[in-house]
């Protein structure tokens, strides 16, 4: 069976996939994966390291996955990089092995330097989302609600915290999966922030882009997206290595 694991960006949840989903073919078997504290997993305390994040997604994939099914993953800018991370664990545990890993709106992750220093702790809510303002990365509407708003600022909180472990700690991993960029036409990230994911594989890196900017798979790419998933995924395995 043909499997794609999703995984969310920074502030998100399985919401973001909402329109993908339902473009992508039904011989596709889908995986929307959540981290703790959102979605159906709102009453689970948040993450705020990369090495927690990666082991929650493996152990679920390993869970939800066969060793004989044909796993790629696609991974939205934070999940661009815990995308690599399980990918490596996986390879690590001897299975199910990711054959592509669709590294979307994110620079190469040794290009990354923290976002914050020392952590979120003692950040302000209105520097958490400055941060997020950057890169597009909640939307405004949920603002408007005071108590969703907190929500969405300790989700965030906990997500960049995520991250900056993830540079500090991980962004020099390799894997044996092929790595296929994909990005908004109108993303913050250029050519020369997103070529040297070339340096996170063992093989060739594949570069596509899409109308939109850096939530492009909620807007005009989502189409244009859906369909490249699915060519990619429906070659045969020997030209994908």
């Amino acid at each position: 069976m043909t499997v794609l694991a999703l995984l969310h960006h920074a502030g998100g949840s399985a919401a973001v996939f909402r329109r993908l989903t339902q473009l992508l073919p039904d011989d596709i078997r889908l995986v929307v994966a959540e981290l703790p504290g959102r979605g159906r997993r709102w009453r689970e305390p948040p993450l705020h390291t990369a090495e927690e994040a990666v082991r929650d997604l493996t152990d679920l994939l390993t869970k939800e996955v066969g060793a004989d099914d044909e796993l790629s993953i696609f991974g939205h800018s934070m999940g661009a990089y815990l995308g690599l991370g399980v990918a490596a664990a996986l390879e690590r545990r001897g299975g199910p092995r990711c054959a592509v890993l669709f590294a979307s709106a994110n620079l190469a992750p040794q290009l990354g330097s923290p976002l914050f220093a020392d952590g979120t702790a003692d950040v302000s809510d209105e520097e958490v989302l400055e941060c997020a303002a950057r890169f597009d990365a909640l939307d405004a509407r949920l603002l408007s609600h005071p108590h969703i708003a907190d929500r969405a600022v300790s989700l965030l909180r906990s997500d960049f915290d995520v991250c900056d472990s993830f540079v500090r700690t991980m962004s020099r991993t390799v894997t044996e999966s092929r790595i296929v960029v994909c990005r908004g036409q109108q993303d913050v990230f250029g050519d020369e922030h997103t070529d040297p994911w070339q340096w996170r594989s063992v093989q060739p890196l594949t570069t596509l882009t899409f109308p939109g900017g850096h939530l492009y798979l909620e807007a005009a790419g989502a189409e244009p997206l859906a369909a490249a998933i699915a060519s990619v995924m429906s070659e045969p395995a020997q030209s994908r290595t």
